[in-house]
């Protein structure tokens, strides 16, 4: 299953059936259809568009903008943290991750909270990822920092 987290925005792509049902029975977090892809079932309604100090999942926007929901998550400063099922501000992210180089991709025995700041100092924003059922491990190729 290949997993886009676009600036704390989460599409998730399934490549073989049973991949989404088995992430969820792993991991606990529910994913819904949403065209042709999944995404967590918290952001199936999230905004393609902000108005300044107008909510967004209860935070107040930032700015007047009209795009895709994780350019709406970008321009806002606001990104999805799975562990509590909610959208929240970058800055509140405090997990810091261990990112391990292995060849030109990165690996991980978890998934990557959007906000999270790696041993170096860097916060991530985006990133693509696969999720092997075989291995229970995800391996990153891209991570993207603020």
């Amino acid at each position: 299953m290949r997993i886009i987290c676009r600036h704390g925005y989460f599409t998730f792509q399934e490549l073989r059936v049973g991949q989404v049902s088995d992430f969820m029975s792993r991991y606990g977090l529910e994913l819904v259809s949403k065209g042709n892809e999944f995404t967590f079932s918290y952001l199936e309604s999230a905004p393609k568009y902000s108005l300044k100090n107008k909510p967004i999942f209860g935070n107040a926007a930032l700015f007047n903008f009209e795009g895709e929901p994780w350019e709406v998550f970008e321009k806002n400063k606001l990104v999805y943290d799975f562990d509590t099922g909610l959208v929240v501000p970058i800055s509140s992210i405090t997990q810091v991750v261990q990112i391990d180089e292995s060849g030109n991709k990165f690996t991980s025995a978890g998934l990557i909270k959007p906000g999270s700041t790696t041993v170096g100092g860097q916060r991530v924003k985006d990133y693509s990822a696969w999720f092997s059922r075989d291995t229970l491990t995800f391996v990153y190729s891209e991570v993207a920092y603020v």
